[in-house]
């Protein structure tokens, strides 16, 4: 039986050169970005986000 894993992951920013650890539930606009930064990965074209 293989023994069960889990991980910690945690976010951090710069801010002023320090290093403060970040709650992403918290910010909407950094899943925002992290859409717009996935889907010009995948197809290589600027993407805009719209409210529907």
């Amino acid at each position: 039986m293989r023994k069960k894993v889990s991980y910690n992951v945690r976010h951090f920013r710069l801010v002023d050169g320090e290093k403060q650890e970040l709650n992403s539930h918290d910010y909407k606009e950094l899943a925002d970005r992290c859409k717009l930064a996935y889907a010009f990965m995948t197809t290589g074209k600027e993407h805009v986000l719209v409210n529907k």
